[in-house]
């Protein structure tokens, strides 16, 4: 009896998927995980590079007007927008790839072909957010380059926060794509 409740409930140990039958280890997926870093890294380091312009455009003189101007107020609204749509689109594009997927016969596939499926919608929703946030930070380096106001380098600081939240590690693309093989099996 007792086997039987560990088999019906996929979080128990008895249904818990190895690193082998996954993929989720070798330099395949060392692979696929060094590539959606080197992507994320390109992101932030863009608003960076940006950053280092603004930053010599108005000879570091940003925190000048205490009140936030109108570019400043827009693009700080754009940001708070963008914060909201880096949870949920990228959540809708791994919902529409799943069933896409799915309906294509994802079941069927072999452990291997799954995971490394799964790991390009992985990539796909990472991108998705990572760039939502990016956006977001180019338009408020904008303000803070037209405006000077104080505002601009915290929303700047914030977002570059969350893009670091997001960055892929290992540990962070393996439990999501464990994740997703087990509510497939359900």
């Amino acid at each position: 009896m007792e086997n039987k409740l560990m088999n019906d409930n996929p979080y128990s140990v008895g249904e818990q998927l190895t690193f082998d039958s996954t993929n989720l280890q070798g330099p395949e997926f060392e692979g696929a995980v060094r590539g959606m870093q080197i992507v994320a890294a390109a992101l932030m380091m863009s608003v960076l590079c940006f950053l280092g312009v603004v930053l010599v455009t108005t000879q570091g003189k940003i925190g000048g007007i205490q009140n936030a101007r109108f570019m400043t107020k827009m693009a700080a609204g754009f940001a708070a927008l963008m914060i909201v749509n880096h949870i949920v689109i990228p959540r809708m594009v791994t919902k529409r790839h799943l069933a896409a997927e799915s309906d294509a016969g994802l079941l069927d596939l072999s452990d291997k072909e799954k995971t490394n499926k799964l790991i390009r919608i992985y990539r796909s929703q990472l991108i998705v957010g990572l760039a939502l946030l990016e956006g977001a930070a180019f338009f408020n380096l904008i303000g803070m380059l037209l405006d000077k106001s104080v505002v601009s380098p915290g929303v700047v600081a914030l977002l570059m926060g969350l893009m670091l939240v997001k960055f892929p590690t290992r540990d962070k693309v393996s439990f999501w794509v464990q994740d997703k093989l087990r509510e497939l099996q359900m």
